[in-house]
């Protein structure tokens, strides 16, 4: 239950210390006189979005400190070993704060313990339910209507539910191992083409340096004729009995051999003349092989232009500049595509487990609608029963489950309200067909139900009674009174059934001393009550008949 509000430096607020009493409390005020102010500092209290620049006033920091007291029995649900649980006795006090300071910087804390935003939202939500008018509310979401159907069914969802999310964590870890297993082993988008261009390049099957020599041999194939003359003038030239290289060595070896056989010395110059004669006769090889080449092969040059334009064909496929970047590029497919294969049995299991996985959270999805659907003719009867309480007699309504197209943490179906509120009307979604009172009523009744069955300790109503006059604000009023002996009650509101029959009234006004304008909330007392809900059923005129007539329906009983 909410015990304690305290407010610094938000929007239009100065300071505020506001005790709260279990009940059904009213807050009332002009329209601008800031109700949506206190409102929005609850929120961010709570965890809501906090925006220095909409919440803040220049220089200063704004505190906005909610304290609740919570029973003793709820520690193994709420707390977290992050911050203090303050126990005393059979309850314990909550304490949630957000901070905003000038710079945008916003900071949350439990129990003067900081903690992160996600932290003060799981904690506050169990807490306190918010209806404000730009809360679609349950109806609206998959599941909010979900819960209410686990209030009604009669047994076995909460069984079903576990199951569910038990099975929902093992496809999760099925998934993710599958997709860390694929990126640990490479994407394979198409196996068959990759297999296609790994043999193309085996078939290539280049060698190191075969492109350079190729470009030597095609530059040499190229120029045969020319070569072919420079051949046979180079033989011709060491082949000439007198003047012919091979001659002129043999003779330089021979004088030399005469010359150490006189001397009995100059070994070295017999030595250099044998190798002159060696070096002639390889000359003499090298030539004969040209020509032998040039003459033998006349279709080397055709083949080195093919082979080259093979070699720059798959160059340019694969974007790479040289045949050592397309040797690179090679290694690198070979080895992407054995381990891809090698990783297919491996994958082929965590494809067969996600398989099972799945299967079995689909099983486990269709058991948890089947427990939940169990819960839709209680809670369709007991919403046309609030509903008919709030003049809304004919209505009609339903849920309809839908499949999801793949299975979710909140279940494999999802859930919408359909709603017709006159007879022969085909039912439709419900924000399609339903005006703002009839949306107020329905969320009304659903509140109403949820704290008698969830327990719900603090619920707030931000003028929930829009859109509805005369009677059936009074049968709202009595319902939020009602609702008050389960759950403590605070509802926002323009209409005076309503006010009149709040246990505690509270009054929001604005002030301004020509320089600034201030917003102030305060408690009344019985008679500032009657004032003010003679004050809401007149023009502002405390006049007779409306003091009489505010009287009559405080005064009133259920």
């Amino acid at each position: 239950m909410l015990r304690r509000l305290h407010i610094e430096r938000f929007a239009l607020i100065d300071e505020l210390d506001l005790d709260v009493a279990p009940g059904f409390t009213v807050i009332t005020g002009e329209t601008g006189a800031g109700k949506s102010i206190f409102l929005g500092a609850l929120q961010l209290a709570l965890g809501g979005r906090a925006e220095f620049a909409a919440v803040g006033q220049p220089g200063f920091k704004s505190v906005v400190e909610a304290e609740f007291s919570v029973a003793e029995s709820r520690k193994a649900e709420l707390f977290s070993e992050d911050w203090d649980w303050w126990g005393d006795g059979a309850l314990a006090s909550l304490v949630l704060r957000r901070e905003v300071h000038p710079g945008g910087r916003s900071r949350a804390f439990i129990n003067d313990s900081p903690v992160r935003l996600d932290e003060l939202r799981r904690v506050s939500g169990s807490l306190v339910d918010i209806h404000s008018q730009r809360d679609e509310g349950l109806w609206a979401r998959s599941e909010g209507i979900a819960m209410l159907l686990e209030n009604f069914a009669p047994k076995g969802v909460a069984e079903a539910r576990q199951t569910y999310l038990r099975a929902w964590e093992v496809f999760g870890d099925a998934e993710r191992a599958l997709h860390e297993l694929e990126s640990e082993l490479g994407s394979v988008n198409d196996p068959e083409y990759l297999r296609f261009v790994v043999q193309e390049l085996k078939g290539l099957d280049l060698k190191a340096g075969e492109e350079s020599q190729l470009r030597q041999q095609l530059a040499t194939l190229s120029h045969q004729t020319e070569l072919q003359e420079a051949g046979s003038e180079a033989l011709h030239t060491l082949d000439r009995e007198e003047l012919g290289l091979a001659a002129l060595a043999s003779q330089v070896r021979r004088a030399a051999e005469r010359v150490a056989r006189r001397t009995g010395a100059h070994d070295d110059l017999v030595n250099q003349g044998m190798a002159l004669e060696e070096l002639v006769r390889e000359l003499r090889s090298a030539w004969s092989t040209l020509l032998d080449q040039l003459e033998s092969d006349p279709a080397a040059l055709a083949r080195a232009e093919e082979r080259l334009a093979e070699i720059d064909r798959i160059q340019r496929k694969h974007q790479v500049s040289s045949e050592d970047e397309l040797r690179s590029q090679a290694e690198r497919l070979y080895q992407r595509l054995e381990l891809w294969e090698e990783g297919q049995d491996r994958i082929a299991q965590a494809r067969s487990a996600l398989n099972d996985a799945q299967k079995a959270v689909e099983r486990a999805g269709e058991a948890w609608n089947r427990a939940l659907m169990n819960g839709e003719p209680p809670l369709i009867l007991a919403v046309n029963a609030g509903l008919a309480e709030l003049a809304m007699p004919q209505t009609q309504c339903a849920v309809r489950a839908q499949l999801r197209p793949s299975p979710t943490v909140h279940g494999t179906y999802s859930y919408r309200f359909e709603f017709s509120a006159n007879p022969g009307q085909a039912m439709q979604e419900l924000s399609k067909v339903a005006s703002g009172g009839e949306r107020s009523r329905l969320m009304l009744v659903l509140k109403r139900y949820l704290a008698e069955r969830q327990g719900l300790s603090t619920v707030l109503f931000d003028e929930i009674d829009t859109g509805v006059s005369g009677g059936t604000a009074a049968k709202m009023a009595f319902m939020l009174r009602a609702m008050s002996s389960n759950a403590q009650v605070l509802a926002i509101t323009h209409l005076p059934q309503v006010a009149a029959k709040g246990s505690h009234h509270w009054v929001v006004e604005k002030s301004t001393d020509g320089k600034a304008t201030r917003t102030q909330l305060r408690v009344l007392s019985p008679a500032q009550r009657l004032d003010e809900v003679a004050r809401l059923l007149s023009d502002g005129s405390l006049s007779d008949l409306a003091l009489a007539q505010a009287r009559a329906l405080m005064a009133a009983t259920e």
